[in-house]
């Protein structure tokens, strides 16, 4: 109990700080509006738009993307499908989710009131499926088995019966309802175009840390409960001085996917990204549990001033916070090199080369230079691979990528890439 008090006690805290300094740079409060209409042109009355993420629109954001204090603010649209969303933070850029009965959800991404006028959304309508194995039907509690209402449901994968067999397929699937939402009780159905054994679903609700279920087909409503997490925070210093508005990532150590029969393998989350406050500190909330993760700063954001080695730490309950070592900018490694075109041609303006590493989710892309000159500054020592990206050109042998491991300076590296045929 004391540990779960912590973690509410300094998110109430960042929240009343963050809201504070927000509100007093945004005299002039922003407004979105807009209009909801359904695949014809015809203006839906009763949708509900709603306010999902927010971010900063310049840096990076130092608070988790849903828990902002407009994040669940919304409009229900009027007789001409109209909507309006007021007393927005101007320093912000908003993701809207557009939800009515009979319609499949829509996001309209990365809003900006400043810039934006007013948005149009047509929503699809839903068909009617009567044949139960052509559905999973859900609700979504809480640890206490509280309804939670505006949970987004997103179908990762489906199984269907092949040959007396089960087949799963994942990712982005024909005929499968891309997204639900869930009503005030936690209901939500997914339906496919054809009979399934079950659907793999991730479930994303603000406050909660996400939750991935493998749900059987049918006309029983199952039940998917929801935790808390944990909550991590830390400090970013350069030579014990504080940095701010540089930008923190979580991954856990082992990543996963998804295998034949629904099955779960590793940790399939996504990477976490929030960036430090003005004291250097950082704080992740919502993190699932039991797993291992990986915090570090991301290379692109700290490049200027050096390298961080990624820290590890491990969640085990629900409910409690921790507190993983200060993240120490130390001097990186930097890797310069040129690119070299085997027909002798010119590299064209614009072009880019990446180094990224498996060990996080990290990575810098840097442009090419008229030459083909390229500079990367500020590396872990580390395992890499080099993603050159010049348009008509690949590497020897349909190669994509370089393994290397960098632990030192190298200011001679040479590439030579082939015309694609």
């Amino acid at each position: 109990m004391a540990a779960r008090a912590a973690v509410r006690n300094s998110l109430q805290f960042i929240a009343l700080i963050l809201a504070t300094s927000l509100f007093s740079l945004a005299t002039d409060r922003a407004v979105i509006t807009g209009t909801v209409t359904d695949n014809l042109g015809k203006p839906l009355k009763g949708a509900t738009v709603m306010v999902w993420h927010a971010g900063v629109r310049k840096g990076y954001s130092s608070y988790c993307p849903g828990c902002y204090r407009d994040c669940g603010k919304r409009s229900t649209t009027d007789v001409a499908g109209s909507f309006t969303i007021g007393n927005l933070d101007p320093e912000l850029w908003f993701e809207l989710l557009v939800v009515r009965d009979g319609y499949t959800p829509t996001f309209i991404e990365k809003v900006d009131p400043a810039i934006a006028g007013p948005k149009t959304v047509s929503l699809t309508q839903r068909a009617i499926v009567n044949d139960p194995m052509r559905v999973v039907r859900g609700r979504v509690v809480d640890s206490h088995g509280r309804a939670r209402r505006d949970a987004v449901v997103i179908p990762e994968g489906v199984t269907t019966q092949i040959n007396g067999g089960n087949h799963s397929m994942y990712g982005t699937i024909k005929g499968l309802d891309p997204i639900a939402v869930t009503d005030s009780r936690g209901r939500f159905d997914l339906a496919y175009n054809q009979e399934a054994s079950g659907m793999m679903v991730r479930v994303e609700a603000r406050g909660m840390a996400t939750k991935f279920a493998a749900l059987p087909s049918g006309a029983k409503r199952q039940t998917i409960t929801i935790f808390d997490g944990a909550a991590i925070r830390g400090r970013l210093l350069n030579q014990g001085k504080p940095v701010a508005g540089a930008e923190i990532g979580l991954i856990a150590e082992e990543r996963g996917g998804f295998r034949d029969n629904l099955k779960i393998v590793g940790n399939p989350y996504p990477e976490v990204r929030i960036g430090t406050q003005g004291d250097g500190s950082f704080l992740i909330p919502n993190v699932p549990v039991p797993v291992v993760w990986y915090v570090y700063a991301k290379m692109e954001s700290i490049a200027s001033l050096g390298a961080v080695n990624p820290v590890e730490t491990s969640t085990v309950r629900d409910g409690e916070l921790l507190n993983v070592d200060d993240l120490e900018i130390v001097p990186g490694h930097q890797l310069r090199g040129r690119i070299t075109l085997s027909d002798g041609v010119r590299i064209p303006d614009g072009m880019r080369i990446t180094i990224g590493t498996d060990r996080v989710w990290d990575s810098q892309t840097v442009l090419i230079g008229p030459d083909g000159s390229f500079d990367f500054r500020s590396i872990p020592t580390g395992k890499y691979k080099i993603f050159p990206s010049v348009r008509g050109y690949r590497l020897h042998n349909k190669q994509s990528t370089i393994e290397m491991i960098i632990d030192k300076d190298i200011d001679t590296f040479r590439l030579v890439l082939e015309p694609v045929s």
